[in-house]
Formats: C-alpha cells, sequence, structure tokens
C-alpha cells in the first residue's frame, strides 16, 4: 500500500514539475531581459518554445515509450530535462537561455505521457484509477497556476536562475525515487512494432506550425498565416500517409468514441481554462493594481477548486462514468466566464475563478479517464494524444483569446471572457455531435 501511494506521489510530481515549466517564467521575464540585455522577441520566446517542444513530441515520445519501455523512456526524459536546466541556469545569453527552455519543453513531452501510462498500469482497479487520474489532472491544474506565483516570488526572493537550479534538484530527487518505486520494464510490456518516419515528422511539423502560429497572431500577418498554411499542408500529408501505411503513428483501432470524446474534452477544457486564467493575471494587474506576486495569490482559489473537483470527479466516475462530469465541466467553466462577464466587481471574477477550477478538475479527469480506456497496447498513444490536445488547447487558445480581447495596448477583459464562454459551449455542442456520430457508425 504505502509502495503504491509513492509511486502515485513521485508520477504526479513528474506531472506537476513539467506542466509549471509552461508558465514559471512568465513573472522573471523583465529581470531576466535585464540580466541578459536580451531583446523583447527573444524574451517572448520563452513560453512558446518549451510549448511548442512540449506539444509537438507528446506522441512520439508515447509511441517511444511503447516499443523501449515505458519507465526508460521516462527516466530519459526526466535526464534530457535536467540537462535542459543547467542550460538554461547557466545561460550567459539569452539565446542559450531559449535553447534551455527548448530542451526543457521535449523533455516534458517525453516524461509526461510515459509517466501518465506507468500511472494508468500502476492502478489494480477502474476505481483506483479514476482516483489516480484525479490527483494526476489535480496536479496539473495546480502545476499551472503555481508556475506563475513560484516564479515571481523566487525572482523576488533570489534570482530567476534559482528557478532552473530548482529545477535541477527536483528532477534529481525524482530521478531518485523513480528508480526505487518504479520497477524495470518487462519485455511483456513493451511492443516491436514501428511507425513511419515521415508520419514522425509529419506530425511534429503540424503541431510545431499551429501552435507556432497561434503564438505569432499579433506578428505582421503573413507570419501567422505562412505558419497556419505550413500546419494545414502537414496535417493534409499526414492524414493520407497515416490512411496508407501498415504502420500507423496512431493505431487505427483507437478511434472510439470514448476516446474521441476525452480528445474533444482534453482540449477543450485546457483552452477555456488556460484563457481564463491569463486574461485574468493581466486583469488584475493592469485594472486592479496587484503585483504579480498579489496576483499569483489571488489566482489561488481556482488551483483550490481545481485539486477539490478532481478528487470529487474521481471518487464520482465509478458510479456514473465519465460522460456527466465532463459535460458538467464544461457547464461551470461557461458559468464562471458568464459570471466574470456579467460583473466588473474582484469579487464577480473570483467567483469566475473557482467555477471555472471546479469545471478543470472535474472535466480533465474525466476527459482523460474516458480517454484512457483503450487496450493496455494502445494507451502509450492514447496518452500521447490525450496530452497533445491539452496542450494544443492551451498554447493556441491563449494566444487566440488575448489576440480577440487586444484593444491597442491593453485587453478587453470582458470580451476575452466571452470567448472562453463561447468556446466552452463550442466544445460542448462537438462532444455530443462527435460521440453521436462515432456511435451511430
Amino acid at each position: 500500500m504505502e509502495s503504491s501511494r509513492g509511486r502515485l506521489v513521485a508520477l504526479c510530481a513528474v506531472q506537476f514539475v513539467d506542466v509549471m515549466g509552461v508558465t514559471v517564467v512568465v513573472s522573471a521575464l523583465p529581470r531576466m531581459l535585464a540580466d541578459l540585455g536580451g531583446s523583447l522577441s527573444q524574451a517572448g520566446l520563452l513560453v512558446p518554445v518549451y510549448a511548442v517542444g512540449f506539444s509537438s513530441l507528446l506522441l512520439l515520445a508515447a509511441r517511444l515509450g511503447d516499443r523501449f519501455g515505458v519507465r526508460r523512456v521516462l527516466l530519459a526524459g526526466l535526464v534530457i530535462f535536467a540537462i535542459g536546466s543547467v542550460v538554461a541556469a547557466a545561460a550567459p545569453v539569452m539565446g542559450l537561455l531559449v535553447a534551455g527552455r527548448g530542451i526543457q519543453g521535449a523533455a516534458a513531452a517525453i516524461s509526461v505521457p510515459n509517466a501518465l501510462v506507468l500511472l494508468s498500469r500502476g492502478s489494480p482497479t477502474k476505481t483506483a484509477r479514476d482516483r489516480a487520474l484525479g490527483a494526476w489532472n489535480a496536479c496539473g491544474g495546480l502545476a499551472g497556476a503555481a508556475g506563475l506565483l513560484v516564479g515571481g516570488l523566487t525572482t523576488s526572493a533570489v534570482s530567476w536562475r534559482a528557478i532552473f537550479w530548482g529545477n535541477l534538484v527536483a528532477t534529481g530527487v525524482l530521478i531518485g525515487v523513480l528508480l526505487r518505486v518504479i520497477p524495470p520494464d518487462r519485455s511483456a510490456e513493451r511492443t516491436s512494432a514501428g511507425f513511419a518516419p515521415r508520419s514522425v515528422v509529419l506530425q511534429v511539423a503540424t503541431v510545431g506550425a499551429v501552435v507556432a502560429a497561434a503564438n505569432a497572431v499579433g506578428e505582421a500577418w503573413p507570419i501567422p498565416v505562412g505558419l497556419g498554411l505550413v500546419g494545414l499542408v502537414a496535417a493534409g500529408l499526414l492524414v493520407l500517409g497515416e490512411r496508407r501505411t501498415a504502420s500507423p503513428l496512431v493505431p487505427k483501432g483507437l478511434w472510439r468514441p470514448a476516446f474521441v470524446g476525452g480528445l474533444i474534452g482534453s482540449f477543450g477544457i485546457t483552452a477555456t481554462t488556460s484563457s481564463f486564467v491569463v486574461v485574468g493575471t493581466v486583469y488584475l494587474q493592469e485594472d486592479k493594481g496587484f503585483g504579480p506576486a498579489a496576483a499569483g495569490l489571488m489566482i489561488l482559489p481556482f488551483s483550490a477548486a481545481v485539486v477539490l473537483a478532481a478528487a470529487v470527479a474521481g471518487r464520482l466516475m465509478p458510479r456514473v462514468g465519465p460522460r456527466r462530469p465532463l459535460i458538467l465541466g464544461l457547464l461551470l467553466i461557461v458559468g464562471g466566464a458568464a459570471a466574470a462577464w456579467f460583473s466588473p466587481a474582484t469579487g464577480a471574477f473570483v467567483a469566475g475563478l473557482v467555477l471555472a477550477g471546479l469545471g478543470n478538475g472535474m472535466g480533465a479527469v474525466a476527459a482523460y479517464a474516458s480517454g484512457l480506456a483503450v487496450p493496455a497496447e494502445q494507451e502509450g498513444s492514447a496518452a500521447g494524444l490525450l496530452n497533445t490536445a491539452a496542450q494544443i488547447g492551451t498554447a493556441t487558445m491563449v494566444a487566440t483569446t488575448v489576440a480577440i480581447a487586444g484593444q491597442g495596448s491593453g485587453i478587453d477583459y470582458r470580451l476575452g471572457w466571452l470567448t472562453v464562454g463561447l468556446t466552452a459551449i463550442v466544445v460542448l455542442t462537438s462532444l455530443g455531435a462527435a460521440t453521436r456520430t462515432r456511435l451511430r457508425r
């Protein structure tokens, strides 16, 4: 029992460290720019370069785990993350700092889906798995918001370099713990099935181009349009290639109704709540006058709500299944966006923040539970796709929401929250349409 609990804690810690890496540098950007003398365009790459590496390599990393052993690939990912942390912490110029962040993002992609597969396989019953997924998603939701606070406090108290040295220490501890609590891979848990290198290149190009296009929305129009066209062409070629190859990157039997629903939910939950939190952070600082650290503290009710709802969802799903909690989660996000949109008061925003957090915790657990209800040999691919959908949702919709709400040098917060609410409604509609279509077939 104690070993099982230690295993769960260690695997959730992998999720926490890797997801927190997306936001932990946001509050430190001005200090990094001042210390290294970099340009604003270089500083602006620090968040997207991590997100692009993270989102574009998740599916490949999951398949590598299937083929070479999940534990082995997870540990390799953590070692690479440690290398990226050292490069970033010791960077004398902004270019090396950006490179270190890129290495960290790629390493996070290698670690997260394989940790999720180990967490799913280590649960002896469906009830235990649902509760473990609740803990996993609670850590993910907590990590995104905690990164804003931890980055600000660490930079103010010590130095921005301490963020990356802390990453190195945390990764070293995680590797030591995982070596003790995760048994070596068995040959029966690995598959020799390969996949076409062409599919890998096209998948990375598709996701990387789409995420880069979304984050370049504020640039001159040829840049985002060109990147978007590259993504569309790569996606079309990928689909054609996958239909013809005998060794597809995504197993053809994976596209069941439950998995499709989980994929749509994973995208929608993270897309909407990440946008809500980012717009809310700007709102607290620019409209309400909070400092970076105080704004981070004001976001904590969101994280607390995620943890609470994830725990409830883990206990609720064995009785009602994942579909109802997923729908409820999206409806709560709609309610949170509506609360913030109706009133400019800080109290209304905090109430909306709590509702969005409850929706995130409830919906994300349900989406992952639905998406991972697949045969054991397909778990790696399912985990990779679910995490890819979540990261694409965050990377594309945050940029899109900010672009829609942008008004000169500021943001129309009500328009931002209206975008969040409408996006959640579109996801709800898509969820119903996709699962109904698949069920008829």
